[in-house]
């Protein structure tokens, strides 16, 4: 839990004057002064421990009214438990709502939230400012949701022809998604690319899917650029661990693996796909470590990804994709399946 800063005040003792030009207390030894920070201290503590948040009207947890000084919408307020056992949904949608109209974060907790329908933050009416979802940890386990993702990041309101502009959507912490659906567990951006997601911060996204159908996949990037992204993508179906539909201009970090028939650690497909940075990926338990279909994937970097697949690339289309410092591992038995537009350095 969070506490604010309390402030005190207090009258010093007769004895101890506040000499102004010295800035010091006269009459305060280093070990008395000592003394008088540790009490101030224990105060702060008693006074946090001594007036506990409101009860809502369930018991389930603190209320809306008693979170709403904390600068952020803690989903707990209303009503979630993250005991992985109670359905969150409702009081998770309840808590959404309440941050995209007060233009504050969502902020998870640590625990297990467990929802039974998609979470769809679609956060197009702060589209020019962004949304912020703060997490110390949670798990969102959505591992009842069959076919459709556990997690999606939308901003509607545009077309293919016309995308809306949307900026500075942030996951902020460390969040882990458990799912169990046979298409991707976490996409961002709408798949017909109407939405074009810029300058959005992923810290630490965790994402599992035990799913073993041959179009599960952990995280699906639609329109993305110019995007910080760190995303650990962990599939058991055989699409991509983190599927590339169309990114541009992004720097991308972290680990894919998708361990069903067929399956990419990371898949480049369909949309343009250009100028990323792609740095020290690690793409393991897959048939193919790298898979690039696009003939619009252009000038994408690899730095020194390490690829430990049966093939580690299979590059059928697209052009000046650089790998800069590649390790293949000792279970690589096929470096090429094919190196269309590929070079590698050194």
């Amino acid at each position: 839990m969070f506490y604010k800063p309390l402030r005190m005040y207090c009258t010093l003792p007769e004895r101890f004057q506040y000499d102004g030009a010295l800035g010091v207390v006269k009459g305060v030894t280093m070990i008395g002064f000592s003394r008088v920070v540790l009490a101030l201290i224990a105060l702060i503590v008693a006074a946090s421990v001594a007036a506990p948040a409101k009860a809502s009207a369930g018991g389930i947890g603190p209320d809306a009214s008693a979170c709403s000084a904390n600068g952020w919408i803690d989903v707990r307020c209303y009503g979630a438990t993250g005991n992985g056992v109670a359905d969150d949904t409702a009081a998770i949608q309840r808590a959404l709502a309440a941050a995209l109209e007060k233009d504050q974060p969502l902020f998870l907790s640590p625990g297990t939230f467990r929802i039974t329908r998609p979470l769809v933050i679609d956060y197009k009416i702060r589209a020019d400012t962004g949304f912020r979802l703060m997490s110390m940890g949670a798990v969102i386990n959505g591992k009842s949701i069959a076919t459709e993702p556990v997690l999606e990041i939308v901003c509607s309101g545009g077309n293919p022809h016309s995308p809306k502009g949307c900026f500075y959507f942030n996951e902020q912490g460390t969040l882990f998604v458990n799912a169990n659906t046979s298409g991707y567990a976490v996409v961002i951006g709408q798949r017909d690319f109407s939405d074009a997601h810029n300058s959005i911060k992923i810290d630490h996204l965790i994402v599992n899917n035990a799913n073993a159908s041959p179009r599960a996949g952990g995280l699906q990037l639609n329109y993305v650029l110019n995007s910080h992204i760190f995303a650990v993508g962990d599939s058991a179906g055989g699409a991509a661990g983190i599927a590339l539909e169309q990114t541009q201009i992004s720097h991308i970090a972290g680990a894919g693996s998708a361990s069903g028939k067929g399956g990419a650690g990371l898949l480049i497909e369909n949309g343009y796909t250009f100028a990323n940075t792609i740095d020290a990926m690690d793409l393991e338990v897959a048939s193919i470590c790298l898979v690039i279909a696009s003939r619009n994937a252009a000038h994408n970097t690899f730095i020194s990804p390490y690829m430990a697949c049966p093939t580690a690339i299979d590059a059928v289309s697209g052009y000046t994709t650089k790998l800069v410092n590649p390790l293949f591992a000792g279970n690589v038995k096929k470096e090429f399946a094919a190196s269309v537009g590929v070079t590698t350095s050194p």
